[in-house]
């Protein structure tokens, strides 16, 4: 195995981890979802049948689950973001081939190396918009990150975070999960980039692209 394979097994086995973490979140949503739909059903259920001759009371604290429509958002966008950079690596996003038998092997070839640099460029305006997600924006009276980063003010860095965005149902800090989604986005973009290398040697050098071989 060449020292190429290498790293290309590598970037493999990193972006099948944290597909699979992802993959909890979809596994937290579905269970989720669907023990809050047996507790709505449980309680009207007993609304309707039990009410009449035992103290709604007793069944008070049955009740859906509060804020599960935003635990599902999270843990499903957790999932979607952990899985970018494995369908990136195995090249399992969608691609219309409709003319590709019409072109030649180096033609398809360029049109990969094009598509994959089109999704660097995806990743990294993704990364750099994600980042600025992370901390609240300030506003005209006061320091940027940046300075207050050179005058080493962490409170106030720690105090812009605490004031940042929450959800609106249980008031959750957005920052964690803005923070969760930038690591899987600087995880894709870096296997974005070996991916333009990998269909430029694929082009110019004519090695054949084996993470197509894993789609």
């Amino acid at each position: 195995m060449t020292s190429f394979a290498r790293i290309e097994a590598f970037f493999d086995r990193v972006a099948m981890t944290m597909a699979l973490i992802g993959g909890l979140g979809l596994l937290f949503a579905t269970v989720s979802t669907c023990l809050s739909i047996v507790l709505k059903m449980t309680r009207r259920f007993l609304d309707a049948t039990a009410s009449g001759f035992l103290d709604p009371e007793l069944w008070s604290s049955i009740r859906p689950i509060l804020g599960e429509e935003e635990l599902v958002q999270y843990s499903v966008g957790f999932a979607l973001f952990s899985v970018l950079p494995l369908v990136m690596i195995r090249r399992g996003h969608i691609k219309i081939d409709l003319f590709e038998s019409r072109f030649g092997t180096r033609t398809n070839r360029l049109l990969d190396l094009i598509g994959d640099i089109a999704l660097a460029a995806i990743a990294y305006l993704i990364m750099t918009r994600q980042w600025g997600l992370i901390f609240a924006r300030p506003r005209r009276n006061q320091e940027t990150l940046t300075e207050l980063l050179f005058q080493g003010d962490l409170t106030a860095i720690f105090d812009r975070v605490r004031t940042a965005q929450e959800t609106q149902i249980l008031g959750l800090p957005l920052w964690p999960f803005y923070i969760v989604a930038e690591v899987c986005i600087i995880a894709f973009f870096v296997v974005a980039i070996f991916c333009v290398i990998r269909s430029a040697r694929t082009l110019f050098l004519g090695k054949q692209v084996t993470g197509s071989d894993n789609a």
